[in-house]
């Protein structure tokens, strides 16, 4: 089965992203800024709630991928606070000022929020090096949130396959990025991935519509294994 994941940013968010059936949340602040990460206050709250999984993104700034030493130091404290409090996962990434990956950061976060998982998220997309990251990435991060190599999942859908065809044994690729309902069975069949992270196309006026969820998670539960493995073919 495919699983389905909603960005959520309040209580409120998960309270109907469970009412929907989404089977996780990504939790973070600013979803116009691609998420940031959420005070501590929510996430404590949040996992005194949650019945499905709660990952929560930790990024301190939309400025870039790249960050400063006092912003890794609140990279850090996020990491720790937030394995302290026992959430499903974290959701992180990192570039180098050349544009490729940061391993070494990547490893050093993963580390240190072990037993905690990370995924690693939409840095990868415009990174420089994304094959030969994930590569070297095996054992390190056992899940990955991507458009693929594109600008959203329908562009990347191709690209994306090809990544989940290469590195699925060893990591869960969830699709993001402006996913529409209309187009969230192709690209499901299309790329293989595990899970489909949905954002915007499940909110009207800002707030999660149970509704608009319940038909994502249709869509997803129609896909039979026969269909997708014939998508394969």
């Amino acid at each position: 089965m495919i699983k389905l994941e909603l960005a959520a940013l309040s209580l409120d968010d998960l309270r109907l992203a469970e009412e929907g059936g989404a089977d996780s949340v990504e939790l973070s602040y600013n979803l116009a800024a691609g998420g940031l990460t959420p005070s501590l206050d929510l996430v404590r709250e949040a996992r005194e709630h949650a019945r499905i999984d709660l990952y929560v993104m930790v990024r301190p700034t939309a400025r870039s991928f790249v960050y400063t030493s006092g912003e890794i130091a609140q990279i850090e404290d996020s990491v720790r606070w937030f394995r302290q409090m026992g959430v499903t996962g974290i959701v992180f990434g990192a570039q180098t000022e050349s544009g490729r990956l940061d391993i070494d950061l990547i490893a050093r976060i993963a580390a240190l929020a072990a037993p905690i998982p990370i995924t690693l998220h939409r840095a990868i997309d415009t990174c420089a090096n994304p094959s030969e990251s994930l590569r070297e990435l095996k054992g390190i991060i056992p899940r990955v949130l991507t458009a693929g190599p594109a600008e959203d999942a329908w562009q990347g859908r191709f690209g994306l396959r090809e990544w989940v065809q290469q590195f699925s044994d060893d990591m869960r690729f969830v699709a993001s990025g402006g996913i529409k309902l209309d187009q969230a069975g192709e690209i499901a069949r299309t790329s293989g991935v595990h899970e489909l992270h949905i954002g915007g196309a499940v909110r009207v006026n800002g707030r999660v519509n149970p509704g608009l969820v319940r038909q994502f998670r249709r869509i997803l539960d129609d896909l039979s294994p026969l269909s997708l493995e014939s998508e394969d073919e």
